[in-house]
Formats: structure tokens, C-alpha cells, sequence
């Protein structure tokens, strides 16, 4: 009973957000500088939770491993899956089995799945990495197998699958990712490697200075033999947040490294987003050939870029830039985040969405903001580029205090002039959840291809994510530790023509208004004659009310829940068709 009360008691709190009195509270938080995580920190003594596979609701997706290990990358999200011309997947991450660390041991673990979706160690994994406390990793494809780089230790490594993949086999090389050490406490060692591979496979590599000092370098190295050889690590720039990423041509031999570049050294806060470019992969300007797309400041204005970049260059060689942008003045930087794209083609910026500036506390944690982790995938059919990013608001916060993700996405068909409205792709609202119970998706990344031929309906965009137990970082000291699903989502556009009614897949969707008084609706989708059953539980999983239960066709539907004699408080739908079944959450406030 006291926990229904603080349940309803926290999802009123948040209601309140959305009132005039408190949208002018807290627009702005102060300048903190995060800390680096490289691994081999002691992480908080806190309590655990195993993975409870027994919830009601649950985020979308296959579950490819675990970690206890939240994190995935500090900065800029990164590959950590690809998808093979035959319909192949791989995915790599970093995996936590257990708790406490470094008590259990860290590594990296890689996963495939064959064309018809089976898995080669199903919801579990196979270690790759050979020492404890390897993590922060990116993969791309070399040829038809995985390349897949990582640091453990003080060394940075890349580990080439066998062919045919799937079966376990890597050869693993060491990387050099030392510069001209700076002073004896600061070595010039980089970490957090970003990697891509081009046509002519060739591995290009940036990586960033873990350091005690208050500016960072970066280095670039590559490989032209399948990782047992690479060029002498090169100095690139200085930096203050680990954001370089990098994207081959699939046209041409070109390849690009972008990246936020640090204006101001005494904060993290101030960047621009500015990229390097090389037509042959092989020849680059590192001192003369940086062009730096945003000048942000160069006019008084107070924008600015953060942390969290993605680059792509299309099937027409045009490469596209993807970043988070806040207001930074004085009084600290305001919560209002922007999305924006640049198109090399017409050298225009645009924005795909923002967040207002209504939040009244600070739910996004470290390294991140109300919109970060965005990656970008290129559908070659129609020539549409995607986006997607995680996105947090106080509509959804865990009782720990920190935001629930949820991973959105947007698409445009004109290179990027224009951009459709964003669209919640997880819908896994879990507010006042308490450890275990949480479902905050988030460090996603999208393949860079998207199949199908029409953005609009038909589009398929393969992501994986962590599907984050209890919201917040755990290396960060956010939240506790939970066992979290590592999570590929096969995300299919159920979006279609108005003179098209065919259904493409069973869906449920998230019911609107939500939070709701009184009266919400709740739409699904059918692709064949069902017997169907909806069903509302509360928040113990006790049945309040069955709203369908009998035949139903194939289409589109709506029906409304009329919950006047119902109280406030967190309640689930669950809707059953023949075989497949969803639920999602609904918050009734009074």
C-alpha cells in the first residue's frame, strides 16, 4: 500500500512539470565537468538485481546477452552492430556478468545471428577479448565477418573474425595508440577506439587521451593488411570530450573522421562540430584540412555543440552530420536540446527536433542530455537518410531520480531539408520504477543500412541497445546495478498510404493522451483475423478491468478506456492475438 501511495505520489510530481508554475524552474544546470570512465575504476558498493524476466512490460527486441555494465560509450554512441548483405548480424558490447566489479571480471562479447535470425550463443554471447576490464567497443564489418576493436589494459586492440563467422574464431592484434607522452603522470595513452572500415578494406581507427590533464588529444592510425600492421599513430587535434567518429564511402574510396572540437578549455560545454576528409582513405591534411561546419560563437551566439556526433556518407557521396546542441550562457547550460543535421551537399543545417526547456531537474545523467546517442542509417532504395537517439523527459523518471530512455526516430527524403516528425520507436514508460523494475533504452546504435524502398512505409532499421534496469549510468554512481538486456530490435515503419489499409505487422501503440483524466485511447494493429484480449493490470499485475475479448479483423484499430471509476496511479495493457502478445504502460492522473 506505501508503495502505491509513493508511486502515485512521484507520477503527480511529474505531472506538475508540465504546468506553467514550474516550466521556469531550473531551465539552465550548472557547467560540471564528468569524469572520463575507462574501466578500471572501482564502481559503487551498491545492492544488485538479476534480470527478472517475469515483468508485464518489457522493452521490444531479442535478447542477444546481458551486462551489468550499463555504459557503453562515454560520448558519441558508435557501431556496435552491422548488418551483412545476406541478412547476417553481428553485434559486440560491453559485458558485466556479474556484481560487484572488478570483482567480476569485464570483457567484451560478440553475438551473430545467422539470416534467419538464430543465434549462435542465444541470449547469451561469446567472450571475445583475452584480458578483465576490456570493454568500450565498436565493431564494422571486414569483408563478410566482424572487425572489432577495443581497449583493455593500457593497450588498445582489434580482433578479426575468422571466416565464416559465427563460430567463434578471432585472431587479435594490438593497435598503437600511444602519442609523445606529455608529462610522467600522462603518457599520451588513447582509449575508446571508433573504428571504420572502407571498400578497399582498410580499418581506420581514431582514438582519445586518457589523461589527468585538462585538454585531450586524439590520434588516427590504419590498417591496410586485416589489422597486423598500422601506420604510426598520428596527432589529430585536442579535444575535452571523446566524440571522434568515422564513415566510409560505399561508393568511393573516401573516408571522413568528425567530431566535437573544443573551443573553450575551461569547460566541456563549449564545441564546434568540424570533419576531416580524405579521397583516397589514405592521404590526409590533419594540419590544414579540418572544416568546421557549425562557428558556433563566431556572432555572439551562446549555441553549442556537446559530446554526441555520427557521420555517414550516402550511395551519392555526400556525407551527413548528426549532433546535440544547448544554450550555453552564464548562468550554466539550459536543458533545451537540439538536434541537428548538416548535408555537405547544400552546406545547410537543420533541425530535426528539440526538447523544450520545461525540465525541472536534471534526469539525464552524465554524458548525456534530453536527447543524445544519435547514430544515422542511409536507405539505398530510396535514397532517405534515418536518424535515431535516445530521448528523456520528466514524464518518465525512475525513483532513483534519473529519466527513462526511449529511442526515437525521424527520416528525411530530400537529404535532409526536411525532416518527419519524430516517432517513439521503444514506448517503454515505466515512471517511479524502482531498481529491476525500470525499462530505460538507451546507448543504442542503429546499422547503417536501412532496408526496403520507401522511408515512409517501407522501411526496416535494425538497433541494439541496452535495456537499462534501473535509469542512470552505474560507473557514473547513477542508480544501482542491474542485470540489463542487451537488446536487437527489428523495427519495421508500420507507417502506410491512406489508400492502403494492409496492416505490415502486430503492433501495439502507446495510448493517447498519456498521462491521461478519466478517458485514453489505445490503438493496435492486427496483420490477420484474431481472437483478441486486452487486458488492464495495476501496478502489482493484479487484472483491473478486460476492455476486448473476442473476434477481431486484420487492420487498424481503436477502442477507449473509460477509467472514471478507476484511481490514480501506474496501470499496464496487455494485448493477446492467437500467439502474439504486447503490453505497454498507461499513467492515470486525477
Amino acid at each position: 500500500m506505501l508503495r502505491n501511495m509513493l508511486i502515485i505520489i512521484i507520477v503527480l510530481l511529474v505531472a506538475l512539470a508540465y504546468t506553467d508554475s514550474f516550466a521556469e524552474l531550473s531551465k539552465t544546470m550548472p557547467m560540471t565537468k564528468h569524469k572520463h570512465i575507462k574501466g578500471d575504476e572501482p564502481l559503487p558498493q551498491t545492492n544488485h538485481y538479476p534480470y527478472n524476466p517475469g515483468m508485464i512490460t518489457d522493452s521490444p527486441g531479442d535478447i542477444v546477452g546481458y551486462t551489468y555494465y550499463d555504459y557503453q560509450t562515454n560520448g558519441s554512441s558508435g557501431d556496435r552492430m552491422a548488418l551483412v548483405e545476406d541478412g547476417s548480424k553481428m553485434f559486440a558490447w560491453m559485458m558485466l556478468p556479474g556484481w560487484p566489479y572488478p570483482g567480476t571480471p569485464r570483457h567484451v562479447y560478440y553475438n551473430w545471428a545467422d539470416p534467419d535470425g538464430i543465434y549462435s550463443w542465444p541470449e547469451e554471447g561469446f567472450q571475445v577479448s583475452e584480458t578483465a576490464g576490456s570493454g568500450y567497443t565498436n565493431v564494422d564489418l571486414y569483408e563478410n565477418r566482424s572487425a572489432i576493436a577495443y581497449h583493455q589494459g593500457n593497450n588498445v586492440i582489434i580482433s578479426m573474425e575468422w571466416d565464416p563467422p559465427g563460430m567463434g574464431f578471432f585472431t587479435h592484434y594490438n593497435v598503437p595508440n600511444q602519442l609523445f607522452p606529455q608529462t610522467p603522470d600522462s603518457p599520451g595513452l588513447c582509449f575508446w577506439p571508433y573504428l571504420t572500415v572502407d571498400r578497399n578494406d582498410n580499418i581506420h581507427m581514431m582514438m582519445t587521451e586518457n589523461t589527468n590533464l585538462r585538454m585531450q588529444r586524439m590520434g588516427y592510425t590504419r590498417s591496410e593488411d586485416g589489422g597486423e600492421n598500422w601506420t604510426n599513430f598520428t596527432f589529430v587535434d585536442t579535444v575535452m570530450v571523446i566524440s571522434s567518429v568515422l564513415d566510409a564511402s560505399p561508393v568511393s574510396d573516401r573516408v571522413v573522421v568528425a567530431y566535437a572540437k573544443t573551443q573553450d578549455t575551461t569547460t566541456q560545454l563549449y564545441n564546434d562540430i568540424v570533419y576531416y576528409s580524405s579521397v583516397d582513405g589514405t592521404t590526409w591534411d590533419w594540419r590544414y584540412g579540418m572544416i568546421n561546419v557549425t562557428n558556433y560563437g563566431t556572432d555572439d551566439d551562446s549555441l553549442w555543440a556537446y559530446t554526441d556526433v555520427d557521420v555517414i556518407i550516402d550511395y551519392n557521396d555526400y556525407m551527413h552530420l548528426i549532433w546535440n546542441a544547448n544554450w550555453v550562457t552564464d548562468e550554466g547550460v539550459y536543458f533545451r536540446t537540439f538536434l541537428f543535421h548538416y548535408s555537405e551537399e547544400t552546406g545547410e543545417i537543420t533541425e530535426i527536433t528539440a526538447k523544450p526547456d520545461s525540465l525541472w531537474t536534471n534526469i539525464s545523467g552524465a554524458w548525456n542530455r534530453p536527447i543524445c546517442k544519435m547514430n544515422l542509417g542511409i536507405q539505398e532504395a530510396s535514397g532517405a537518410i534515418f536518424a535515431t537517439w535516445t530521448q528523456f523527459d520528466t514524464s518518465d523518471v525512475s525513483a532513483g531520480g534519473f529519466g527513462n530512455g526511449d529511442i526515437f526516430k525521424s527520416y528525411s527524403d530530400d537529404g535532409g531539408a526536411w525532416w518527419a516528425n519524430p516517432v517513439n520507436m521503444t514506448c517503454s514508460h515505466t515512471p517511479g520504477c524502482y531498481p529491476g523494475e525500470c525499462d530505460s533504452d538507451h546507448w543504442s546504435t542503429l546499422a547503417d543500412v536501412v532496408e526496403g524502398t520507401s522511408p515512409e512505409w517501407e522501411a526496416q532499421l535494425h538497433l541494439f541497445y541496452t535495456n537499462d534496469k534501473d535509469a542512470g549510468g552505474i560507473p557514473q554512481d547513477e542508480g544501482v546495478a542491474t542485470e540489463n538486456p542487451m537488446r536487437y530490435f527489428h523495427y519495421i515503419t508500420t507507417d502506410i498510404p491512406e489508400d492502403d489499409n494492409r496492416p505490415v505487422n502486430f503492433s501495439l501503440n502507446q495510448n493517447y493522451p498519456n498521462p491521461f483524466n478519466a478517458g485514453t485511447v489505445i490503438s493496435f494493429n492486427l496483420k490477420a483475423d484474431s481472437d483478441v484480449i486486452i487486458d488492464i493490470y495495476d501496478i502489482t499485475g493484479a487484472r483491473v478491468t478486460t476492455l476486448v475479448d473476442g473476434q477481431m479483423p486484420a487492420g487498424n484499430h481503436e477502442i477507449t478506456w473509460d477509467a472514471a471509476d478507476v484511481a490514480s496511479g501506474v496501470y499496464y495493457y496487455k494485448l493477446t492475438a492467437g500467439d502474439e502478445s504486447e503490453a505497454r504502460q498507461a499513467v492515470l492522473i486525477k
